[in-house]
């Protein structure tokens, strides 16, 4: 009788564990839609097709369902890091490199970016994380223009890969690795497209 007991508490469990990351995952993708702030708890549960009272037994403030979900964003898609530069033997390969990773994480999360950056206005964790990211990539740009990079250099070179300029080269014509080679050749002047591997 007790180890029946202790089955069913460990099949409750498990369907516990799969009722919050179903939350979680129905959250993220609100979150990508419409943005953190025009997400509800109802619109949660609508989602994940559980009740309101699930979420909230689940998550009983919106902070821990955000960070939550940011956890499960980070582990779905980081920022790219210094393993981007692996193999690369110059400075125009090391910023193609690092220039596509970026523009493919840009890829990656997709619109929900841009409802963070409204959000980065209104919620300070999400302003937190922007910093973090916004650290992250300068130090990777620093990383790809290698010792000699002044941060005027840095600076320039982390304006050309933000998302900003990636949206304008994608409106010019231009898909994310032709963005990010553009972006090599003209920063080291290393001539034509087939200068960089």
């Amino acid at each position: 009788m007790v180890q029946r007991r202790r089955y069913r508490l460990g099949r409750r469990g498990e369907a516990a564990r799969a009722t919050r990351q179903r939350i979680v995952e129905a959250t993220l993708g609100l979150h990508h839609e419409q943005g953190i702030s025009g997400t509800t708890f109802r619109d949660v549960a609508s989602q994940a097709g559980v009740a309101p009272a699930t979420v909230l037994r689940h998550f009983p403030r919106m902070d821990q369902l955000i960070e939550a979900c940011g956890a499960l964003s980070e582990e779905m898609a980081p920022f790219p890091g210094p393993g981007a530069l692996i193999g690369a033997r110059s400075t125009a390969e090391r910023l193609h490199r690092v220039a596509r990773a970026i523009f493919t994480w840009y890829d990656l999360v997709g619109r929900g970016l841009e409802h963070l950056q409204i959000d980065r206005r209104s919620l300070p964790e999400v302003d937190a994380w922007f910093r973090r990211i916004d650290r992250e990539h300068r130090s990777l740009i620093g990383l790809a223009l290698g010792r000699d990079a002044d941060d005027d250099e840095v600076t320039i070179v982390t304006a050309l890969t933000s998302p900003g300029a990636w949206q304008s080269m994608l409106a010019a014509g231009l898909d994310s690795e032709r963005a990010a080679r553009s972006v090599a050749r003209h920063v080291t002047g290393s001539g034509r497209e087939g200068d960089i591997a």
